[in-house]
């Protein structure tokens, strides 16, 4: 940062002038006014006498000379344009009904084209003497922007219709519709029984919300971009999305026994397609609210830190694919401890049944430990670290200990850990202790596993696959997640959480059919590196063809797109999916 500039006394100011046009005008006031010649000018202002000449010259042109000098700054942008006295008073109406700025502009424009800016609006009631609203809640904004002349004209695809459109950033969600349809997620939608909307059928409503969660729109406001994207709305079937408060009230509708039949049908799904085997990785995450709710409870929380009120979720992955098998929205601080037994009458009643499971200690108490082992369910889990198996652990000759090199993902780890037994007061027998001293953790942690056979190494590397979980998690946070704090939709925690599995998974299918080096990156990643893309769409009968705009990774896309088998998509109009590099940018 620059120094302050020191301050001129008054004498100082006129005398020697800083600015460029003061500097002009004293020049000229002493040739002119006071008769200098132009080497005294010069020599009184550091320049030449060629240019007190020119300024001269140029000043005895000017056909008003004051205003050369003395002239007001020009006004910046448009002048404000005077509203007519009909618009005047509609405005005027719909902030009696307690509408916002942005409702207001919202409101207008689905009348037609011509509406004023918000800021026009804005100055209109500053002027009419009105304040500014006093700050309302999602569920407030929600309900007062449900009116139907705000909505936009959302409906569905004319089977016959021909047309030509573009999609300026998002047409590659488009492209994981033939994954959509060739796992038959579709179907499981359709059977799942969702609602229909009084505009909408019960699958084009759905997949509506799962085109938002697939296109990582950072915002979701009540007039924004992704309601008017062509690209968008062709994923539902529809020829744009509905906005905000459709949403809302469409989430209002569904229960959680819809919910539950979703995953259900998706768990039975990759157990049947082999794509879930019978190990899983089991961790928590919470979803903050926002809003007053005396019902929740606050919760820790590992991306942020600090402790906020929201709902605990339960998560299932299944370690080889990255599929999340189940999630559950309802855990409470009382009975999260039983969240492993529910999850295994999930999988026992939709599959795959587990065999082998990995968790935290939060999971599970030590009696329901020796439950899974009368069952024959193996199981790594995080002991309850206390202050005096800390010191023990920390107590430990190194010359018992051995070093091990663990075998990740991506290279491998080097670790120093303990193998011994332990017994525990509720649980018959002994169970294999395992205290890592050494190897990314700030301080010791110990685990306890009923699993005898496998080596310590193979061990290790079990439970460090347990982190893989937390990827979606901070994923459904920030890429998957409607109901964030910029967020104006308001939709149901149990229906955004399961579109969320939904969404996951469909990318997770999407990665299995690239090259290697992108298996295991990120929704996000996925999408700003392929999907994020334009398209020129034609529509003809029988036939969508959408032209992809060029991008780095395009050719590898049509290439995982040229493997899976044609098919024509009903809410399309039975049209046949067509792929292939734009002519353009």
């Amino acid at each position: 940062m620059s120094a302050p500039p020191e301050p001129v006394s008054p004498a100082a100011f006129f005398a020697l002038p800083r600015q460029p046009l003061q500097r002009r005008y004293e020049l000229l006031r002493a040739f002119f006014h006071e008769g200098l010649s132009a080497e005294d000018v010069a020599a009184r202002f550091g320049c030449t006498p060629a240019t007190v000449y020119a300024l001269a010259r140029d000043f005895r042109g000017l056909a008003d000379p004051a205003d050369a000098f003395f002239r007001s700054p020009p006004r910046r942008g448009r002048s404000p344009q005077p509203l007519d006295e009909a618009l005047r008073q509609r405005i005027l109406a719909l902030r009696a009904e307690r509408l916002s700025v942005p409702d207001i502009k919202a409101r207008l424009d689905a009348l037609g084209p011509g509406a004023p800016s918000e800021r026009a609006i804005g100055r209109l009631l500053k002027e009419a003497g009105l304040a500014r609203l006093p700050r309302r809640t999602r569920v407030e904004r929600a309900v007062q922007t449900a009116s139907p002349r705000s909505a936009p004209e959302s409906r569905l695809l004319d089977a016959a219709g021909q047309e030509k459109f573009q999609s300026e950033r998002v047409a590659g969600i488009l492209c994981l519709l033939p994954w959509l349809r060739h796992y038959g997620l579709d179907t499981l939608l359709e059977a799942a029984g969702y609602p229909d909307s009084e505009s909408l059928p019960p699958l084009p409503s759905v997949l509506a919300v799962l085109a938002l969660k697939l296109s990582h729109v950072q915002r979701y406001s009540a007039d924004d971009a992704w309601c008017i994207d062509r690209g968008l709305g062709l994923f539902a079937g529809l020829n744009v999305l509905p906005k905000t408060a459709w949403f809302s009230s469409y989430a209002a509708r569904v229960t959680h026994a819809m919910n539950q039949r979703l995953l259900g049908s998706l768990a039975g799904l990759w157990s049947q397609r082999e794509l879930a085997g019978a190990s899983a990785n089991l961790d928590f995450a919470t979803l903050p609210h926002w809003g007053d709710d005396a019902t929740l409870q606050e919760r820790w929380r590992d991306s942020r830190g600090p402790a906020l009120q929201g709902l605990a979720v339960a998560l299932a992955q299944d370690p080889d694919s990255g599929l999340l098998l189940h999630a559950d929205a309802g855990v409470r601080q009382e009975s999260r401890a039983d969240s492993v037994l529910e999850f295994l009458d999930f999988s026992r009643r939709h599959g795959p049944p587990m065999r082998y499971l990995v968790f935290e200690s939060r999971f599970a108490t030590y009696s329901q430990l020796a439950r899974l082992d009368r069952e024959g369910i193996r199981f790594v889990t995080l002991r309850r670290q206390g202050q005096r198996l800390l010191a023990c652990a920390e107590d430990l000759p190194l010359a018992k200990c051995q070093e091990v090199r663990v075998p990740l993902d991506r290279g491998t780890r080097v670790v120093v850990a303990h193998d011994t037994t332990a017994r525990l007061r509720v649980y018959d027998g002994a169970l294999r202790q395992i205290t890592v001293l050494r190897g990314g953790h700030r301080r010791p942690a110990t685990l306890l596993t009923n699993d005898y056979d496998s080596s310590l190494a193979d061990l290790l590397r079990r439970y460090a696959r347990r982190w893989l979980v937390e990827q979606p998690i901070s994923e459904q946070l920030s890429f998957f997640h409607l109901n964030r704090r910029a967020s104006s939709i308001v939709i149901k925690v149990d229906f955004d959480l399961t579109l969320t599995v939904l969404a996951s998974n469909l990318y997770r299918l999407f990665a299995r059919d690239l090259p290697p080096g992108f298996q295991r990156q990120t929704a996000q990643a996925l999408f700003e590196t392929i999907l994020e893309i334009g398209a020129d769409i034609q529509l003809a009968p029988g036939l969508c063809r959408i032209s992809l705009r060029k991008k780095r990774n395009l050719p590898m896309l049509l290439e995982a797109l040229a493997r899976l088998p044609a098919t024509s998509v009903p809410w399309l109009g039975h049209r046949r999916l067509v792929f292939d590099g734009a002519t353009r940018t």
